[in-house]
């Protein structure tokens, strides 16, 4: 029987604590319902949401692990959800085992306490926005409400907020979220400026490195094989990258792993793990940097089965596994 150590252990609250987050909404069965963010996994009306790891036998979260229900602190850390911003947001109460992180949570279990749809568009952008009419979207196989405000409907007939978010609150037993909580989501354009310019150096000094690997792989390669000409560099067959963790806030395990940028794979043939991508419903496609598709870059990469857990910290957009490496990606800008 393996014995667990007591540092990897989270505390078990018997009261519930209060975070913030943001969910998709879907319509099937003739009603609506809650959905997580990164997962096709609906929360049932009435019943707690519990939470279960994919990757690992035990019971979420740990602290050496990326699961658990994400919750941020405060609503105003909503706004850096960014392309995976939901259709509803709202106040959600946490309880189990908790996780406790710089800016939320990750939970065992969860129930909704206050919830508001808002628009998804404004969302993205990092601002929180009422929601006043509803469009839907069954691009990825599942019909996925699509709240928008006024000006964000472009004028169509739409079908009015009004009437879906009542159904969902009543369906969840639950209040809605007041409008001067919905406009505290606000993204502070001196963070984004400070984030924008650190991400710049640190593609830089990665561009750097890279070069220099470049250089000292082909040389070394020459050297052992002694061609008759030159290597050359060359491009990496482009494989798809599933996804397989969205962090649902930027609460994740800043406290507890590196995100320092770095390279743990390199051979004369290319990457593995290409630097750039842009994000499709199930994965992230390799571009180069200066695509004008291109949106996330990488952040850390490790092995999946590493005892440190996974890389993925407070930035982190989307998680992705290739092979055996789990790599993080955060917003290019």
């Amino acid at each position: 029987m393996r014995v667990l150590r007591p540092s990897r252990e989270v505390p078990f609250s018997a009261e519930a604590v209060d975070g913030w987050r943001a969910w998709s909404v879907t319509e099937h069965d003739g009603d609506v319902w809650l959905s997580s963010l990164t997962r096709a996994e609906d929360w049932e009306p009435a019943e707690p949401f519990v939470a279960t790891c994919s990757r690992r036998r035990h019971a979420p979260p740990r602290r050496a692990c990326s699961c658990g229900v994400y919750a941020a602190g405060r609503p105003e850390e909503l706004a850096g959800l960014g392309r995976i911003a939901g259709a509803a947001v709202g106040q959600v109460s946490l309880w189990g085992r908790i996780a406790e992180h710089s800016r939320g949570y990750r939970a065992g279990m969860a129930y909704p306490a206050r919830l508001r749809l808002v628009c998804v568009r404004c969302l993205g952008d990092g601002d929180g926005v009422p929601a006043t009419r509803v469009d839907t979207d069954e691009a990825s196989g599942r019909k996925r409400l699509v709240p928008l405000c006024e000006a964000h409907a472009d004028g169509r007939p739409l079908p009015l907020a009004a009437g879906v978010e009542r159904r969902l609150l009543d369906r969840y037993q639950v209040e809605p979220v007041p409008d001067a909580s919905i406009t505290r989501i606000r993204r502070d354009p001196r963070i984004e400026d400070t984030e924008r310019r650190s991400r710049r150096r640190v593609l830089a000094v990665v561009a750097t490195a890279l070069s220099l690997l470049a250089v000292a792989a082909l040389a070394g390669e020459a050297a052992r094989n002694r061609p008759t000409s030159p290597l050359a560099l060359t491009t990496p067959t482009v494989v798809p990258h599933e996804i397989v963790k969205v962090p649902n806030n930027r609460t994740s395990e800043g406290d507890v792993v590196s995100t320092s940028p770095q390279v743990l794979r390199f051979s004369p043939r290319g990457l593995i793990s290409p630097t750039c991508g842009r994000v499709t419903e199930t994965a992230v496609i390799a571009t180069e940097c200066n695509d004008p598709r291109a949106e996330v870059v990488v952040a850390n990469i490790s092995s999946a089965g590493s005892r440190q857990g996974t890389v993925c910290g407070d930035d982190t957009i989307v998680a992705t596994k290739l092979g055996d490496r789990v790599t993080c990606w955060v917003t290019l800008s």
